[in-house]
C-alpha cells in the first residue's frame, strides 16, 4: 500500500501575532488610498486650467482678440500670451490702453484662485531699447509695468505675483511652422560639429594614451633584448610595432564610435562613452568631461543665436515676439492653503 504524501510547512522562528496581519493589510489599504488621493489631486489641478482656459475663451471670443492673444497648457501652467502691434510699439515699456483692459479682464479670472501668476515679457530682436539701455531693462521694466496695473486695476494679489524679462532670448516658434524645421535641421548641423569638436579631443587623448602604453611596453622590450648586440635596434623595432599595433585597435573602436547614437544627442554623456570604449583612466575622463562641457556650451550659445535670429526675420515674426506672458501656475498644497493673513 502506497502511502500519500503529506505537505509540511516549515516555519523558521515563532509565528506572527494575528494583529500583525491586520496591521500589514490596513497599511497597504492606506497607502493605496494616500496614492489615489494624490492622482486625483492631480487631476483636479488639471481640470481647474482647464475651467480657466475655456472661461478665458469665451472671454477673447466675445471681445475678437483671438488674433492678439493665445492660450495653451504646458508643464508650467496655464499661458495667457498677449502679442502683435496692438500690444506694444517698438521700443515702449507702457502696454497700449485697449490691450491693459484685455489683459486685466482675463488676469480678473485669476484673482479668485489660489494660483501663483508669473508675469514674463519679452522683445524682439530689431527693437531700439532708447531709453531703456539693453532689451533686457525694456522687458523688465515691461513686466513690472504690468505687475503694477494687475495689482492697481483688479486687485490681484501682491504675494502671489511675480515678474520677469528676457529681451528677445525667448523669441515665439511654432513647431508647425518652417521656422522650426529649419532650426531642427540647423541644430543637427550644429551638434555635428560639436561632437566633432569632441572626437578631436578624444584623438589626442588616445596619441598621448598610445604613447604611455609604448613608453611602458618599451622597459620590457630593454629588459628582453639587454643582452643583445643590437638592441637599441631591436628595442625600437619592437616598440614601433607595438604602437602600430595598439594603434591599428584603437583606430578601429574610434571609427565605431563616430557612428555611435549616443554623440547624436545633445543630453548624450560623451566622456564616459568614450571612457567605457578606450578605458580611459579616472584623471583622462575628468579632462575630456571639461571638454565635452564646454564643447556643448558652445554648442547652445550658437544655437540660441541662430533660433533668435531665424525668429525674428519678418515683421509678422517680430510683433509675435513682441510679447507679454501670463503663466498661471498649477495649485501647490501649500499654494491652496496660503493667505495674506
Amino acid at each position: 500500500m502506497v502511502k500519500k504524501k503529506t505537505s509540511q510547512t516549515l516555519q523558521v522562528g515563532s509565528a506572527a501575532p494575528g494583529w500583525m496581519v491586520t496591521y500589514g493589510d490596513l497599511m497597504t489599504q492606506l497607502l493605496i488610498f494616500f496614492v489615489m488621493m494624490f492622482a486625483l489631486a492631480s487631476a483636479m489641478n488639471e481640470l481647474q486650467l482647464l475651467n480657466l482656459k475655456k472661461q478665458m475663451e469665451r472671454y477673447i471670443d466675445r471681445e475678437k482678440l483671438s488674433n492678439d492673444v493665445s492660450l495653451d497648457v504646458d508643464e508650467r501652467g496655464l499661458v495667457v500670451s498677449f502679442h502683435g502691434d496692438k500690444m506694444y510699439e517698438k521700443g515702449d515699456a507702457e502696454i497700449k490702453p485697449e490691450a491693459l483692459e484685455a489683459l486685466s479682464s482675463l488676469a480678473a479670472f485669476v484673482r479668485p484662485q489660489p494660483n501663483e501668476m508669473r508675469i514674463e515679457a519679452h522683445a524682439d530682436l530689431t527693437e531700439t531699447p532708447g531709453e531703456y539701455l539693453s532689451l533686457w531693462n525694456l522687458s523688465s521694466t515691461r513686466a513690472s509695468f504690468v505687475a503694477k496695473q494687475l495689482i492697481q486695476n483688479v486687485y490681484f494679489p501682491p504675494y502671489r505675483l511675480s515678474s520677469a524679462g528676457y529681451a528677445e532670448q525667448k523669441p515665439y516658434i511654432s513647431r508647425d511652422g518652417e521656422t522650426y524645421k529649419a532650426l531642427e535641421s540647423r541644430s543637427a548641423d550644429l551638434l555635428k560639429t560639436a561632437s566633432s569638436a569632441f572626437f578631436s579631443e578624444v584623438s589626442q587623448m588616445l596619441a598621448m594614451k598610445i604613447d604611455s602604453q609604448a613608453l611602458e611596453k618599451n622597459k620590457s622590450f630593454e629588459r628582453k633584448y639587454r643582452n643583445d648586440p643590437n638592441s637599441s635596434v631591436l628595442v625600437r623595432m619592437a616598440r614601433n610595432n607595438y604602437k602600430g599595433e595598439i594603434t591599428r585597435k584603437y583606430d578601429a573602436i574610434f571609427q565605431a564610435m563616430r557612428d555611435r547614437s549616443v554623440f547624436k544627442e545633445r543630453a548624450g554623456r560623451w566622456a564616459e562613452e568614450a571612457r567605457a570604449l578606450f578605458k580611459f583612466a579616472d584623471h583622462e575622463t575628468e579632462i575630456l568631461a571639461a571638454k565635452e562641457d564646454y564643447i556643448k556650451a558652445n554648442f547652445y550659445n550658437r544655437l540660441q543665436k541662430e533660433i533668435v535670429t531665424m525668429a525674428n526675420l519678418s515683421p509678422l515674426q517680430q510683433n509675435r515676439n513682441r510679447r507679454v506672458d501670463l503663466i498661471i501656475a498649477r495649485i501647490s498644497p501649500k499654494a491652496a492653503k496660503e493667505r495674506l493673513l
